[in-house]
């Protein structure tokens, strides 16, 4: 059987987001010895959209009060501090103005 076969999902883009989801899907016990392909045209990963990111992480005052997106703004920012937090990687909250 060939590779081509083996593989049950395949993610285009090794950016930010590409890598995520790479890495949800691998930790589910639902793609359990499952096979994920990452797909990327550039030679380094990350080197597109991904790497002019400004490494902020936004407190979501840009966005329309109680909007959808300020709500997941407020919410996604609090997942990454506890995510940081529970595998001890160092963050700076110096705020932005």
């Amino acid at each position: 059987m060939s590779a081509a076969h083996r593989v049950h999902t395949a993610i285009i883009g090794a950016g930010a987001i590409g890598l995520s989801v790479a890495r949800a899907l691998a930790v589910s016990a639902s793609f359990d010895e499952k096979e994920i392909l990452v797909i990327e045209s550039q030679s380094t990963i990350g080197s597109e959209t991904s790497s002019r990111n400004s490494e902020v992480i936004h407190a979501g005052i840009y966005y329309p009060k109680n909007s959808l997106k300020a709500q997941y703004c407020v919410r996604g920012k609090q997942l990454l501090y506890d995510y940081m937090k529970e595998r001890d990687i160092p963050v700076r909250q110096c705020g932005k103005l």
